[in-house]
């Protein structure tokens, strides 16, 4: 028997029963995988209250830490009756503290303290450890069942405790944790790595600064996201040195101060959310230009149905367009080709011929060919990812192709000018695309635009923001106006399918007139190619709208026009005009459309 010690058995007093109770609910809530059962030591001495470990792994408890552990002993593990002595707050005081002894020195036996843990990990130690695992030794072991007032007494750093609980707690409930599912994470961590469990666990569960609004995943930039978790470790070190310090412990606003340190550490979430800061080369300039492409995409001004008159600006097409993960690849890619968007969100871009030049770009002199080309590249590629069901997808027909090509040259030809202030030149515009493809769309969104009250480029940005396998057909739908509240819908339906596949088989034909070398579809006619599939796209658009203006005339109208027609002595409104039997007088003047020049000449 060692000088100064007893041993604590069952015979004697039930110190040992509660320790090895709270041992094992300790063990329990810090996931220690093992459970060891030790011998038990009290000092004799009443002044002598050191707790140690021994070599052999028993451990030797203070007289006075002991004595009270064995109280609560017996009130936990003895009978008691009705009406008996009821413990004082004063004693649940002593236990209290007792318990804060045992949970010391048993870490101290299962968890060795490292040599490289700073005061600040000591300090966030101490504070989970008295708001977060003391309260689950004491829900395990139900010692409030014995000494009620137990979970009404503080630590012996109040502020801390208090500090602790607000920080992780407004943390967790930022990160959309379950309650108790950050503290829990981080009781079971080491305590020597608990400052970057931590600020791992904030960066990648971030739901703004790991995710797109649409739930996927972004990847920033690895020294990035490295740089950004050192940081919030720094901080936290400085935020637990100071509310760990010894003389605040009893000042108020504790709870203050640890919810605007987690705000704090947030709020460098945010700004490096909106700043990425990283070495990878072309890397920020790549971001400018997508942030032009996304800003515009997301914002459109409100069609006629939505009251244009108001100017109102929706977001309607803002869950279509923070599409980039963040992933920025380089690589050596094919001739010809200078980069493409990836189905997983990612952009993959020619090392030398586009992220080069980005980066090596003076914006002191005028903007060189290849230049210009990088930044095509780069802007088409980013409208490419606003697909919301496919991004990065290439449609697989030709006329869609052709569709979704034109769409990406437009928008980038508009965007021209703040795609270079983006990467610090001075206005640039590109010069207009004259190919048959480009005067075809050029009609349809002109087309859309005026039935609309919308502006060209505003029709561009809806239908690269639309499904690929659905644009056509939401051009031809802009292109005839959204069904009134008394048109035949099966009406309007079917004019909507015509339409669209006019339109399909014009894009198609511009296409292959461009990829021939086609200026004119027949020698004979003066006209180019883009102007001929023009005219008849605008042809096919008055035709298919004609019956669904027609149908779109309220009955009331048309009864003031019948009437007005009968007064004025002229037929109904869809009456015979001559109100003869002659059909050739019902038809009126036929145009020979230059069939009669054709008899002439031969032709």
């Amino acid at each position: 028997m060692p000088d100064g010690y007893q041993k604590i058995d069952g015979r004697f007093s039930r110190a040992d029963q509660q320790a090895f109770d709270w041992a094992y609910q300790l063990t329990v809530a810090l996931g220690h995988t093992r459970y060891d059962t030790f011998d038990l030591y009290a000092r004799s001495d009443w002044e002598d209250n050191r707790n140690a470990v021994r070599p052999d792994g028993s451990i030797v408890l203070g007289a006075r830490t002991a004595y009270w552990i064995g109280v609560s002993g017996h009130r936990m593990f003895d009978a008691h009756y009705l009406g008996q002595y009821e413990p004082t707050r004063e004693e649940a005081e002593n236990v209290r503290q007792a318990l804060d002894d045992f949970i010391t020195v048993y870490l101290e036996k299962v968890d060795p303290p490292q040599p490289a843990t700073t005061r600040a990990l000591q300090a966030f130690d101490s504070g989970l450890r008295d708001a977060v695992v003391v309260p689950k030794v004491i829900d395990g072991s139900r010692i409030d069942g014995a000494f009620p007032e137990i979970r009404d007494v503080q630590g012996r750093q109040p502020y801390l405790e208090t500090a602790t609980r607000a920080l992780t707690g407004r943390l967790g409930n930022h990160l959309r944790m379950q309650a108790g599912e950050l503290e829990d994470m981080l009781v079971r961590t080491p305590p020597a790595q608990r400052f970057e469990a931590l600020a791992d666990a904030v960066v990648e569960n971030d739901p703004l600064q790991r995710r797109l609004p649409d739930g996927s995943s972004r990847t920033p930039p690895v020294d990035h996201v490295d740089r950004l978790k050192a940081n919030l470790r720094i901080e936290l070190d400085d935020i637990f040195q100071r509310c760990g310090e010894p003389g605040r412990q009893l000042d108020q606003g504790a709870e203050r101060f640890g919810r605007q340190a987690a705000t704090s550490l947030l709020q460098h979430c945010a700004q490096a959310r909106d700043a990425i800061d990283t070495e990878q080369r072309g890397y920020q300039q790549v971001a400018s230009l997508m942030s032009v492409v996304q800003a515009d995409l997301a914002f459109g001004r409100a069609s006629a149905g939505q009251g244009r008159d108001s100017d109102a600006q929706v977001l309607q097409l803002k869950l279509n367009t923070d599409y980039w993960n963040g992933a920025l690849h380089t690589s050596g890619l094919p001739a010809g080709a200078l980069g493409y968007a990836g189905t997983d969100r990612s952009l993959t871009f020619d090392q030398e011929k586009v992220i080069d030049v980005l980066a090596n770009a003076d914006a002191t002199q005028p903007p060189s060919p290849e230049l210009r080309d990088a930044v095509d590249v780069v802007a088409t590629q980013a409208a490419r990812l606003c697909n919301p069901v496919a991004p990065g997808a290439v449609p697989n027909d030709p006329a869609g192709q052709a569709f979704e090509d034109q769409l990406c040259r437009d928008f980038v030809d508009q965007e021209q000018t703040r795609l270079f202030t983006a990467l610090g030149f001075s206005a640039d515009q590109a010069q207009p695309d004259s190919t048959a493809t480009a005067q075809v769309m050029a009609t349809l969104t002109e087309a859309a635009a005026r039935r609309q009250g919308l502006e060209p480029h505003e029709i561009t940005a809806r239908l690269l923001t639309a499904p690929s396998n659905e644009r056509i057909q939401r051009a031809a739908a802009l292109s005839l106006g959204e069904p009134g509240m008394v048109v035949d819908r099966d009406r309007w339906a079917e004019a909507t399918e015509t339409l669209a596949g006019n339109i399909e088989a014009t894009v198609a034909r511009a296409a292959e007139a461009d990829r021939n070398g086609q200026t004119k579809l027949h020698a004979w006619n003066r006209a180019t190619a883009g102007e001929r599939l023009s005219h008849q796209l605008s042809s096919a658009i008055e035709k298919a709208g004609r019956p669904v203006r027609q149908a779109d005339i309220s009955g009331d109208e048309a009864l003031m026009r019948s009437v007005a027609a009968a007064t004025s002595g002229q037929s109904r409104p869809g009456g015979d005009r001559t109100g003869g039997s002659d059909p050739a007088a019902r038809r009126g003047h036929q145009p020979d459309n230059g069939k009669s020049g054709q008899r002439i000449t031969g032709r």
